[in-house]
């Protein structure tokens, strides 16, 4: 896709660490007053697909219910008031669209909704929530934005479900060099590591006789959690095996439509990965912008933000 606007990050901010960092510390410290506005006009809701409870937060257009429907999927443990999920929701919003913003399973402050844990290839209960929120209010066209594992996310509910326009922001196609990517860093396997012991402290809280987690708070990097949790807390056999049902490498999403835009510089998903994707899958790669960030300016507004607008404009109309 052709954007109007390349992105130029503003001196100081090019660095891809601080691009990173600044999304997703610095924009969660002041909530811009058009987001508060905007926050007065969502209604949350609590959805039960296949026996699983998730919560969705829309905005609807008040003079146009039927316009196109944009569904938002966060990043891993992210949820739907994460400043990125806002920013976009908010902008998209205003150009015309009906937003929901989607929880991913124990995302969100939902650890108490379902006794099940979250893993990273539970596929099917997004795509029936999907397939609710598209057709809920009567037919209208449907696009989907993700961002890093969201990314994965989208990408495999346009493989199951091909008339969403889906637009995948820094998308994880390959889960386990991931991983290691994160680990390669103590910047982002200590944010990580932080937040993930957080949703096992907040699970065991709300289901106490289940669950046991005091052996994960003495695990300190991404990749021995991930031992645990898929040993002790999953069906699968090993972490490759896990790994491997969400990679979106080779041919995995052949035949798929779908558009990615992403940044040479991520500093967790290199740009290698989607160098031999299939021709169905568009790639838009931006020389620069960090893990989903592109921050064009002080006030940490995100280009990502006006290109979504764009391609869905373009895609979908408003």
């Amino acid at each position: 896709m052709t954007f109007d606007s390349p992105f130029s990050p503003p001196p100081g901010l090019a660095n891809p660490h601080l691009q990173t960092i600044f999304s997703s510390v610095a924009r969660k410290i002041v909530v811009p007053k058009p987001i508060k506005a905007f926050l007065t006009t969502t209604t949350e809701e609590i959805i039960e697909v296949a026996g699983v409870r998730l919560v969705v937060h829309r905005n609807a257009q008040p003079n146009d219910p039927q316009a196109p429907l944009i569904l938002i999927i966060p990043g891993w443990l992210g949820n739907s008031r994460s400043s990125y999920v806002l920013s976009a929701a908010h902008k998209l919003w205003q150009q015309g669209f009906n937003v929901v913003r989607i929880n991913l399973r124990d995302h969100g402050d939902t650890t108490h909704l379902n006794s099940g844990l979250f893993h990273s290839a539970l596929i099917d209960e997004v795509i029936e929530l999907a397939k609710h929120l598209m057709t809920d209010g009567g037919p209208r066209p449907c696009g989907l934005i993700g961002y890093s594992l969201g990314g994965n996310f989208a990408l495999r509910l346009a493989r199951a479900i091909p008339e969403l326009t889906t637009l995948a922001v820094c998308p994880a196609i390959n889960p386990y060099e991931t991983m290691r990517q994160i680990e390669s860093s103590v910047i982002y396997r200590n944010y990580f590591v932080t937040k993930w012991r957080k949703l096992f402290r907040e699970k065991q809280r709300h289901f106490p006789t289940l669950y046991d987690f005091s052996p994960a708070m003495r695990l300190s990097s991404v990749a021995a959690l991930t031992d645990y949790f898929i040993k002790y807390h999953s069906d699968f056999d090993d972490t490759q095996s896990y790994c491997a049902a969400y990679d979106l490498s080779g041919s995995a999403l052949a035949g798929v439509s779908a558009h990615i835009v992403a940044a040479a510089d991520d500093p967790i998903i290199p740009a290698h990965f989607y160098e031999r994707l299939p021709a169905s899958v568009t790639v838009d790669l931006i020389d620069r912008g960090g893990h989903g960030a592109f921050i064009e300016n002080w006030q940490l507004d995100s280009w990502i933000d006006r290109y979504s607008c764009q391609f869905f404009t373009q895609r979908l109309g408003s």
